[in-house]
């Protein structure tokens, strides 16, 4: 007569669904960088210019960059680059923007990354008019909200080695039962 390992198959079938799942069906993530409130960020005669940074996972991809800036005392040029390019600004070596639009007072658009970036991505806001009074500072309004489509890896690759550790469990059991008989 066999034992019966209806549990342990049971869990090795939800977990290996699970796993499977979270490995192959893909969710809509949305991230808000800046939710639109009158700033400054700083930018001023003294400060040229202000870093957001945000980071786009691996295995994402429908990459994109809604950016809404109005800018009430002077002007700013925008520009998206990527880990290897930050580190040239940050030396002070050239390096190529991914987008880059310059002097600008209002915008609005969406960016559409295309190929998907892989790792932390960089917006510089740099000051290039600054406004004539006593105040230096620029402010400005920004909204900037990422979106992007990815897969839940991680959690899948543990479920993945729940499923393997299950199988080897019902394994070994069948082996040992068999081995009595």
């Amino acid at each position: 007569m066999p034992r019966k390992f209806s549990w342990l198959i049971f869990f090795i079938i939800l977990s290996s669904t699970v796993s499977l799942c979270l490995l192959f069906v893909p969710y809509p993530e949305t991230k808000t960088l800046d939710r639109g409130y009158p700033v400054g960020h700083g930018l001023s005669s003294h400060n040229s210019y202000y870093i957001d940074w945000f980071e786009f996972p691996w295995r994402s991809h429908s990459q994109e960059i809604f950016l809404n800036i109005s800018v009430e005392r002077g002007t700013i040029s925008l520009q998206i680059i990527d880990s290897k390019g930050f580190k040239s600004f940050l030396n002070e070596e050239p390096y190529i923007p991914y987008w880059e639009v310059e002097n600008i007072t209002e915008y609005i658009a969406t960016i559409q990354i295309i190929p998907p970036f892989q790792g932390n991505t960089f917006i510089l806001f740099h000051a290039e008019e600054y406004p004539v009074g006593e105040e230096d500072d620029i402010l400005y309004f920004s909204e900037i909200i990422i979106s992007y489509i990815r897969y839940a890896s991680s959690y899948g690759l543990f479920f993945l080695g729940v499923t393997v550790v299950l199988i080897s469990s019902y394994g070994y059991r069948r082996y040992k039962w068999r081995s009595k008989y």
